[in-house]
């Protein structure tokens, strides 16, 4: 007979419980013996947290590339050449005169006053000529005592008048016998003598005056060519003396350019065949790098530069802007042909006809065939498929095979089918 296990024994404790609850209570033992310790969870949480820091050290420490997106539009065929903003019309002006230049206050800076706006008339300087001052003080005096005296009769006036009135008399008695013919012959001529003193007298009076009028007028020219005045409305361009200088007449002293202005464009010899007027042209002004202005060609000048070699196109440029200068300058291209609906990808993307795209985040290089190519946008014939990422910037900084970060970038859009 078996002997009752001692209470609260283990064995007995067992003995009590059935085998499935057994079993159970062993489950909660095994699970306590996974739990790790305090420490070990606090180093696997830490290296985690190190590792998840390495990772977006690494994504944030990743080179950046500036990427466009391949896209269609219309590709252009054009003649590249350079622009320069110049003015309608430049007057140089001249000194009149010899003298000490005495320039206007508002251009009193010299050449700080070019760019001023100037109007038509508008005192620029004056050149202050003393001798042609006194010359013509005493030119007015001469003449208008000469205008005086010629108020006044004639002095062989009253000797003419005496005369004919004694001629008078003889002739009424000279027939009668009373008076020798001798002596009315002697009147007769003594009244011709006077006639002829009298006309000389009045031919000289008139002569004194039109001379001392022509003087007077020469001076009064010459005093008004010391104003220097602008001679049409426009902008100073250039100041060519300073205040208190000696000038001589014929000196250039100012430009002055219109407000109004006109684009010259100069090609190249082998691409001026192929301009004609009425083409229309895209600019790009280094004032306005994010601009692009469009123009038309107004003419092709015959001659070439005998320098250069190159031929000068004049455009006119459509909704200009406002601050537009003389001097400013740029590119252009002369539209000579389309392709509608092709694959364009900006210009500046291209080294040659090299090209760095970036898919799936890794740099991959591609030979691309070129079509029509403007300053903007070129076309692809091969080498590139619609919505591929195309690096546009910084491309001697990317290696083929290395992994980068893509930064989108909007450029001007391409040009759409008309």
């Amino acid at each position: 007979m078996l002997e009752p296990l001692p209470t609260g024994s283990d064995e007995a404790e067992n003995a009590k419980i059935p085998v499935y609850c057994k079993e159970a209570s062993r489950t909660p033992h095994y699970f306590s013996e996974l739990k790790l310790p305090e420490s070990k969870r606090l180093l696997l949480g830490g290296g985690a947290a190190v590792l998840l820091l390495f990772a977006l050290t690494y994504y944030f420490l990743m080179p950046v590339a500036e990427v466009v997106t391949v896209r269609r539009g219309t590709a252009i065929s054009a003649v590249y050449g350079t622009v320069r903003i110049e003015p309608a019309f430049v007057v140089r002006v001249r000194a009149q005169n010899d003298g000490f230049i005495r320039l206007a206050e508002p251009f009193s800076a010299g050449r700080g006053a070019i760019g001023k706006s100037v109007q038509k008339g508008q005192l620029l300087a004056t050149i202050a000529d003393e001798e042609t001052s006194r010359q013509l003080k005493q030119a007015r005096a001469d003449l208008q005592a000469a205008i005086d005296r010629a108020a006044l009769p004639l002095p062989s006036l009253e000797l003419l008048k005496a005369a004919e009135d004694n001629l008078q008399r003889l002739e009424k008695v000279v027939g009668s016998g009373n008076v020798p013919a001798v002596e009315y012959q002697k009147a007769k001529s003594e009244a011709n003598r006077l006639r002829g003193a009298v006309e000389a007298e009045r031919i000289e009076r008139d002569r004194n005056l039109n001379s001392l009028a022509e003087t007077t007028k020469k001076l009064e020219a010459q005093m008004k060519n010391s104003a220097v005045r602008a001679p049409i409305d426009g902008v100073l361009t250039n100041v060519q003396t300073i205040d208190g200088e000696l000038v001589s007449d014929g000196n250039e002293l100012f430009t002055v350019s219109s407000h109004k202005n006109y684009v010259r464009g100069e090609v190249n010899e082998e691409d001026v065949g192929e301009v004609k007027p009425g083409m229309k042209a895209k600019l790009q002004l280094y004032a306005y790098r994010m601009k692009t202005f469009t123009a038309r060609v107004s003419s092709v000048q015959p001659a070439a530069d005998p320098t250069t070699q190159r031929y000068t196109v004049v455009l006119e440029m459509e909704n200009p802007p406002d601050n537009l200068m003389v001097g400013m300058t740029g590119e252009m291209n002369i539209i000579t042909g389309t392709h509608q609906h092709a694959l364009l990808v900006p210009t500046r993307a291209l080294l040659v006809d090299q090209a760095l795209i970036v898919r799936h985040g890794i740099v991959e290089p591609r030979t691309v065939g070129v079509g029509f190519r403007t300053l903007d946008f070129t076309e692809v014939t091969s080498g590139l498929t619609e919505g591929s990422h195309v690096i546009v910037s910084d491309q001697d900084k990317f290696h083929p095979g290395e992994a980068v970060r893509q930064r989108m970038v909007n450029p001007a859009p391409p040009p759409k089918e008309s």
